[in-house]
């Protein structure tokens, strides 16, 4: 029998795509979403089967997915293809439907002011930004966005990042930007 440290289930979990955060499997450990063996002490941690990382896997992935090996393929289908992205909207729809992510960003107004500026807009669209962004706490005092993977969630949508940036943070901030641009633009 297989058996996976923390380090390589997450390095298995981020090759499909569905965390890639090594806190997110420990938390999914601790909370028994994904089925592992207890360390007996602090220095162990916690290991996990093969079959039940396979099986979360499984339970995480869209059905066009099927697993070969240690990568994922996309299932034939005779009239429609399913293309790589439309998996993982997929995916990361379902995901989100169940609350799952990797976790939030605050937005701070000057953070987003020096994002709006370095990109080479207006001061007026960098209030009329901030006058939108500050409406979307989604329950908490400030505003915040949830992400997970390559993605985020705002007014509903799901935002790609943009990965010209380095920094999470200005992955969000930038392609929020741009989003509210273009929604704008599109009015």
């Amino acid at each position: 029998m297989e058996i996976y440290d923390v380090d390589q289930a997450f390095a298995l979990l981020k090759q499909y795509k569905i965390t890639s955060n090594k806190e997110s499997v420990r938390r999914w450990l601790r909370t028994g979403v994904i089925k592992g063996i207890p360390p007996k002490s602090r220095k162990e941690g916690w290991r996990i089967t093969k079959d039940d990382l396979q099986a979360f896997i499984k339970k995480r992935l869209p059905e066009e997915m099927l697993f070969s090996n240690t990568t994922y393929v996309a299932k034939e289908q005779p009239k429609e293809t399913v293309t790589e992205q439309q998996a993982r909207e997929k995916m990361w729809w379902e995901l989100v439907r169940q609350n799952i992510f990797e976790g939030f960003i605050d937005i701070k107004k000057t953070r987003m002011y020096e994002c709006v500026e370095h990109a080479g807009h207006s001061k007026k669209f960098a209030h009329e930004v901030w006058d939108e962004v500050k409406e979307h706490k989604r329950g908490a005092t400030k505003p915040r966005i949830p992400y997970l993977l390559d993605a985020f969630l705002y007014d509903g949508e799901r935002v790609l990042m943009d990965e010209n940036y380095e920094i999470h943070e200005e992955k969000i901030l930038f392609a929020l930007m741009e989003h509210i641009r273009q929604k704008r633009v599109n009015k």
